[in-house]
């Protein structure tokens, strides 16, 4: 395994562990916390939430119906166009992202608070980067499960 590989693994798992463990606590997944943070930005149809995550349409639909049980999320469909479903959140589901991305926000700013400050602006270039490859990569369906 390349150093950038073993890397790249150790970061994903010990973000997936603190997120897990310290900003949801167990009381959501770590995909619900994610798309409840991204719907703070703003209602999102199914599809786009699915492809943004990485996710197939029917996984993303488990994973809102779960979310709307929790009363954190609600389902319309636009007038202009009956087949699309748009995710929104409450008012609870809001007051519940916003705190989870508070969390994360100072999981985060304690991450970096073992970083050297001169070094900020390099760790996130490279990170915007490698981010950057990944999304190419997988725009352009180069992944290990295209055949």
């Amino acid at each position: 395994m390349s150093d950038l590989t073993a890397e790249l693994v150790r970061i994903c798992r010990h973000f997936g562990v603190f997120e897990r463990e310290s900003v949801c606590c167990g009381s959501v997944t770590v995909p619900q916390c994610l798309v409840l943070q991204e719907l703070l930005e703003a209602p999102r149809d199914m599809s786009a939430l699915a492809a943004q995550a990485g996710a197939s349409l029917s996984a993303m639909t488990r994973l809102v119906d779960g979310l709307a049980r929790n009363g954190w999320v609600e389902r319309t469909r636009p007038d202009d166009d009956r087949r699309r479903v748009v995710v929104g959140l409450t008012d609870e589901g809001r007051a519940r992202a916003s705190e989870l991305r508070e969390q994360t926000a100072t999981i985060i700013s304690g991450v970096l608070d073992q970083i050297p400050k001169g070094k900020h602006k390099q760790v996130l270039e490279s990170l915007r980067l490698v981010r950057q490859a990944m999304d190419k990569l997988r725009d352009a369906g180069c992944g290990c499960c295209s055949s």
